[in-house]
């Protein structure tokens, strides 16, 4: 896996071995970084489930200012701080600034309930696709709160839980952006208008 646009293009990403982790395909981080790339420069951005942390730091190479990971996986906080080292490097010798540029070993749903109002300009999550239902839930209050003024919350979920994310948009204070089904990926973006 590689970064795929920006100034660390290229950039080779370690993933974690075995099924604990799914890595988002390359295709459909493209496709989705796309989606995003309106909110994208000067963001304060958070990865929730980051695993490798390809989305954050495909991100910052397109212009967000900082991200913030939160993970709780062994294997992956491993892969993950290697890829920021590296990305962090690759900043240093092209003279870029990064800031914020943190990581949470944390579980999702206790790193939500402390986090500051307002502090994230885009939110990004990518839960296990079987727990879609107990992270929207959790989510009702909890994201429009972490969100600055103007800012997106993006979704990857498989397509059978399309009822369910649509749902949660129905009722949520956010308003969809935009959603784009990539093969069994759905995509999923809110604004805090």
């Amino acid at each position: 896996m590689k970064i795929s646009s920006g100034w660390s293009k290229g950039l080779k990403i370690l993933t974690p071995e075995g099924l604990d982790t799914r890595p988002t395909r390359e295709r459909v981080r493209q496709a989705a970084v796309n989606m995003l790339q309106p909110w994208i420069q000067g963001a304060r951005v958070l990865d929730l489930f980051a695993g490798s942390g390809a989305i954050g730091i495909e991100l910052v190479s397109r212009g967000a200012s900082g991200s913030h990971f939160v993970e709780m996986s062994v294997d992956a906080l491993k892969c993950l701080n290697a890829n920021m080292s590296e990305t962090k490097l690759r900043a240093d010798k092209q003279g870029i600034k990064i800031e914020p540029w943190e990581l949470s070993k944390s579980d999702v749903f206790k790193f939500l309930e402390t986090t500051v109002d307002g502090a994230f300009d885009l939110i990004w999550a990518d839960p296990p696709y079987d727990s879609v239902p107990n992270f929207l839930k959790a989510c009702e209050a909890v994201v429009p709160r972490l969100l600055s003024s103007g800012g997106v919350f993006a979704l990857e979920s498989g397509f059978e839980t399309k009822d369910v994310v649509d749902q949660w948009a129905a009722k949520s204070s956010l308003t969809l952006a935009k959603q784009r089904k990539y093969g069994i990926t759905l995509i999923t973006i809110w604004q805090q208008t």
